[in-house]
This record gives C-alpha cells, structure tokens and sequence, in this order.
C-alpha cells in the first residue's frame, strides 16, 4: 500500500502530499515520524498507493488464501503479498482488507537489479508502454509499476 517517491526539484512535503492525496504529518509518520522540513530533490520518500485508478479493495472472506486470490485477479502472489505489506508466512483474517489490482490491470514491483525489458517482460508489454503508464521508473527494489490495457 505504499511505494518509494524520488522527491522533484522544488518540491515541499506540502506538494508531495497534495499529490497523493495525503497530508504532510502523514507522510512524516509513514517516513519514520521525523519531520520532512529538509527534503530536497532526489531524496527518496514512502508515500502511500491510493486505490482509484489501478488497484480496488478486496475484504478477506472465510477461507480465503492469498494464492487464490492472486489467481483470481491474475496477479503473482508474492506480488500481491508486497503490495499490501505482508510476508509470505503472514496470516489473513476474515474481514481484512488489501488491495487488488482492478480488471485488465497488471503490476510488477521490481527486485534489485532489474532492467526495463524484465520488468516489460514480467507484465507483457513493450518497455516504452511501462514508461506511458508511469510517472516516473527507478527501477530500485520494491518499485510498484503498473499496465492498464486500453479499455475499446
């Protein structure tokens, strides 16, 4: 539910969190709670995934498991599992909530030492789709890229 943010030339907490529809003490509170007064362009900051136009929120049912919930959104598991924060050997509870990718929605998050033709590789499309789709690509480890199919 949160993704890594290159902070842009001239850009306050105040700007960041407008464009993420957040505020700035909730910002400092995901960033360790110290006060990002001091950021300055190309430091990097946690900021939270919104849902909207790529992801809905899925409320965990009896019996559920996160592999069949992957299956069923079409998503990687361990994607999935990132995504929402959780560790391969985490429970869910029935009545929780996580994040699932919305119909023709892929995402990747990326591992250390990824390239842009891996990562096209992984959600099955060209490179340059990647770069349409989003803001802005590091390719550092847990970067959240997403591909959203042409609806017709």
């Amino acid at each position: 539910m949160y993704k890594i943010y290159k902070v842009l030339k001239d850009e306050t907490p105040e700007d960041i969190a407008k464009k993420f529809n957040t505020t700035p003490t909730e910002l400092s509170r995901i960033n360790g709670g110290e006060s990002l007064d001091t950021i300055k362009e190309g430091d990097f900051i946690i900021v939270p995934i919104q849902e909207g136009a790529f992801f809905d929120s899925y409320k965990i049912q009896k019996g559920d498991t996160v592999y069949a919930i992957a299956k069923k959104y079409g998503a990687n598991e361990m994607d999935l599992l990132k995504l929402n924060g959780l560790d391969k050997d985490d429970y869910i509870y029935p009545g929780e909530e996580i994040l699932v990718p919305k119909k023709g929605v892929r995402f990747y998050i990326t591992n250390e030492g990824d390239t842009m033709n891996l990562a096209a590789e992984k959600l099955d499309v060209r490179p340059g789709q990647i770069l349409l789709q989003n803001e802005n690509v590091y390719l550092l480890p847990e970067q959240l890229l997403v591909f959203k199919e042409e609806t017709k």
